[in-house]
């Protein structure tokens, strides 16, 4: 939370895209419009987000396989690598 405010007050645009089926909106609601919170559309089809890719910017990434849910954040085991390579993160953002 401190790193997200942190790089919110650098006028760092943050949006997250979360699943309605869990409780992760709620861990991000203290940034308040700091943030900006997107559930996917639909979600009857019973799929899950798996979304690995955190960019701060085109210089800056977290490439993980944590899920942003309780039990992810809270009871897995996860791995995450922090990439600063320009190249590298300007291709992850654009897709």
């Amino acid at each position: 939370m401190t790193e997200l405010r942190t790089a919110a007050e650098r006028n760092v645009r943050i949006d997250l895209l979360l699943e309605e089926s869990t409780a992760a909106a709620r861990a991000f609601g203290p940034l308040g419009e700091q943030v900006r919170i997107w559930h996917r559309a639909g979600g009857t089809d019973h799929t899950s987000l798996h979304a690995k890719v955190i960019a701060a910017d085109r210089h800056t990434a977290l490439l993980g396989s944590a899920n942003l849910t309780s039990r992810g954040l809270s009871r897995n085991v996860e791995i995450g690598v922090i990439l600063c390579d320009s190249r590298a993160v300007g291709r992850l953002v654009a897709g």
